[in-house]
């Protein structure tokens, strides 16, 4: 493929990599002694020297000084040399960061150039700016940016400034984005859906389930029909029913959490107050009356897996294009195959939605501090990390070494298993540095489906033209709260996520009458749900405001 002119100007060479140190990190400086002060440059060569300090991110081998054999590293360390970029690794434990973090921004002193923040939620990065402990990066790439990361924070993911901008003005973190992209469609989102043993229901001679009705006689039949062949009724739905991310729940026009967006209203709801949520628990405590829906394992993941490999799990709630679940069950079910559905009608009258993943999305922070004294460098580095190769390689690795392009320019992985990627010493970027530098990623739908079975291929790009859709994850459309709106968030939310979830938990299992519902809602609202709706829509409105026209 061809490279970005800048990525053809800034390949070759390396970095020196990063040896353990006694703190439980592991560091690394450039050859020569010892590491420069935060931000440096050296006259001599005109190098100059940034210090990043992150976290083991999901490299392969087993410690970070291995990270520099993977070719995938070696392409990274020749972009940082030919940018003139040395860069002192300091990377730390998941466990031991959060501690670590919090005490070093206390101190307040020698301070990494870049640090990621990923464990510190709004108000505490708020807080930290309004302290000066960190500065704003849109000045840094609105000034330094030689293109690639200003073209990105403008044009190419187009919601990052809307979603991080602060209440001042400024952006005080640079984060992973992702969008997605199908044909014409520069927003293409994925799905959830919810995902059944097609080879149980061929083998029974069962039709597609078209409506709930046909969904859920399906399940008993593979119960009383004995679908898995063991003598036992013990095939079972799985699903989370303290949560609204069910995929069922949208088929009854629930949004997908407590606060959610309804992007047909382009307005914030929550489903406890729409209609159908007691016909929805009514539905749920159906199946717990029946067997279908296994209290002991509802929403335990760790027996998901084990019920799953015993051949148990009849039907659950997954992404659409999930190609996971079938070798954990082959060795009892070679012919396992889990086909998602297509949302099914639920209530009468009431058009059924789906659940997306937003195309567009921004997670994970990283933060300039005021200890920085080259801002420029920092510039060259963004340019690096938002530029397409980098995208590329961060995301899929490497042209003709982890992929090829087929004669319709779609990416196809050349294959190669664990061990042989192990022994050779291929990764994706983002498998080795997802700790200390952000995951940037364009994804071309047809690349995600092009190994998947014709059920989940079909389903997943259909889903992305189906018009009735919640999404998950709402931060991905609210700009960042004020600080007003972020003391009331902090009191609010933990308290009424609990309740909420002990609610949707004791309805579904016939706890509590749906008699009561209303007066249970009422409580939701005594723990600030309605207070919560506004601030939502809010930041949303901002959110909209601020997107680029």
């Amino acid at each position: 493929m061809k490279k970005s002119k800048l990525l053809a100007l800034i390949l070759a060479g390396c970095i020196a990599v990063s040896s353990l140190t006694a703190c439980g990190a592991a560091s690394g400086t450039s050859a020569g002694g010892s590491a420069p002060a935060s931000g440096s440059v050296s006259a001599a060569d005109g190098v100059s020297h940034l210090k990043i300090m992150g976290t083991e991110g999901w490299a392969p081998c087993t410690d970070w000084n291995e990270v520099g054999e993977y070719s995938a590293f070696k392409t990274l360390q020749g972009w940082l040399d030919e940018a003139k970029l040395d860069v002192e690794w300091e990377v730390i434990t998941a466990e031991q960061y959060p501690v670590i973090l919090q005490t070093r921004l206390a101190s307040g002193n020698d301070l990494p150039d870049i640090v990621k923040v990923h464990t510190l939620d709004d108000a505490a990065l708020l807080a930290l700016a309004e302290q000066g402990l960190i500065i704003p990066i849109n000045e840094i790439i609105d000034k330094y940016s030689a293109g690639p990361a200003r073209e990105a924070f403008n044009k190419t993911f187009p919601s990052v400034r809307p979603l991080t901008t602060a209440e001042d003005g400024n952006m005080y973190w640079f984060c992973n984005v992702q969008n997605k992209y199908y044909g014409d469609n520069n927003d293409a989102n994925g799905s959830f859906s919810i995902l059944y043993r097609r080879d149980w229901a061929d083998a029974l001679e069962i039709d597609e389930p078209e409506n709930l009705e046909e969904f859920t006689q399906m399940l008993r039949d593979f119960r009383t029909k004995d679908a898995n062949g063991n003598g036992q009724q013990d095939e079972i739905l799985f699903i989370d029913p303290s949560s609204f991310r069910t995929g069922i729940a949208q088929w009854f026009d629930l949004a997908t959490g407590t606060i959610a967006l309804d992007p047909q209203q382009n307005k914030i709801v929550t489903p406890w107050k729409n209609p159908n949520v007691k016909a929805y628990f009514a539905y749920l405590n159906s199946l717990v009356n029946e067997g279908i829906l296994d209290p002991a394992v509802a929403g335990n993941y760790e027996l998901l897996t084990q019920k799953r490999a015993e051949n148990k799990i009849a039907a659950m709630w997954d992404y659409t294009n999930a190609m996971w679940n079938e070798p954990t069950v082959q060795a009892i079910a070679p012919d396992a195959l889990y086909a998602p559905l297509m949302p099914l009608p639920a209530v009468d009258g009431v058009e059924p939605a789906s659940m997306s993943e937003p195309g567009q999305m921004v997670w994970e922070r990283y933060a300039v501090t005021k200890d920085c004294k080259d801002l420029e460098a920092v510039a060259r580095l963004l340019d690096i990390v938002y530029s397409e190769d980098y995208a590329t390689l961060t995301a899929f690795g490497e042209e003709g070494v982890n992929f090829t392009y087929d004669e319709e320019g779609v990416m196809t992985s050349c294959g190669l298993s664990g061990d042989e990627l192990r022994e050779q010493r291929i990764a994706e970027g983002a498998m080795l540095w997802n700790g200390v530098l952000p995951r940037v990623q364009s994804v071309d739908m047809r690349q995600q489906v092009s190994t998947c079975d014709d059920y989940k291929r079909d389903v997943t790009l259909a889903l992305i033209d189906y018009d009735k859709k919640y999404p998950d994850q709402l931060n991905n459309f609210l700009a960042l709260p004020t600080k007003e709106e972020s003391d009331r968030i902090n009191e609010l939310q933990a308290n009424l996520d609990t309740a909420s979830q002990e609610l949707a938990t004791k309805l579904t299992l016939g706890q509590i009458p749906l008699s009561d519902l209303e007066k249970e809602v009422e409580k939701l609202d005594e723990l600030g749900l309605s207070e919560m709706l506004e601030i939502a829509q809010a930041r949303y409105d901002r959110y909209l405001a601020n997107l680029p026209s």
